[in-house]
């Protein structure tokens, strides 16, 4: 098997799913460059959607990681801060939600648990093990049953919210999703650049001693 077969499985798993799914294309010589710079393997799932994309959207709440676009900030990017920041050190972030979860890599922040998916939850503020691979995660969020994963997370209306958020952005909820007094009917709901729902959040997973 070749990228090229690899993708193609990938996109096949897409067109069986009953979701509402994006793809965004992606330039192959960009991509083969950034597994270049992240020493990863082209011949994987990982590689595959990094090789020839920028990016998968799952119901417009999770985003899958790609390569660096002119209109998406890629996984390059959001991996950056694993050099600033301690709640990220050792994580490798392949995909997030939008209200500010985070899916990663484990690679060595955590004993137990390596190379699996983590999920930083953003109603805990805390990292927890998934036990799957990157492989199974890819397919748990085409085609697996996040609606249950997300139940406590979402309010009426949420599709509609949601979709004024673009690939790059989130839904901010004040009170905060982790805070005793959030409700999420009453929150208030502001679209806020993942970047800086991401920073806000490890700044507070920072404060409550959770990294």
């Amino acid at each position: 098997m070749n990228e090229r077969e690899l993708w193609n499985e990938v996109y096949d798993l897409i067109g069986e799913s009953q979701k509402e799914i994006s793809i965004f294309d992606g330039n192959e010589s960009v991509g083969y460059a950034e597994l270049e710079k992240m020493n990863l393997l082209s011949l994987s799932t990982l590689g595959v959607i990094i090789i020839y994309s920028s990016g998968i959207c799952v119901d417009n709440w999770i985003r899958i990681l790609g390569q660096k676009t002119s209109v998406h900030k890629g996984i390059l990017f959001y991996n950056n801060y694993q050099k600033e920041n301690v709640t990220m050190e050792k994580m490798m972030i392949v995909a997030q939600d939008v209200v500010g979860g985070i899916f990663a890599i484990n690679m060595g922040k955590y004993q137990k648990g390596l190379k699996k998916i983590w999920y930083f939850a953003p109603d805990t503020l805390q990292w927890e093990c998934m036990d799957m691979s990157y492989a199974e995660f890819v397919a748990w969020t085409i085609q697996g049953n996040t609606d249950e994963f997300y139940s406590s997370m979402r309010w009426n209306g949420w599709k509609e919210d949601c979709n004024k958020a673009g690939f790059d952005e989130m839904m901010l909820i004040y009170p905060f999703l982790w805070a005793k007094e959030c409700n999420l009917e009453t929150a208030t709901k502001k679209v806020v650049s993942s970047d800086e729902l991401i920073r806000m959040n490890s700044e507070y997973a920072q404060k409550f001693d959770n990294c």
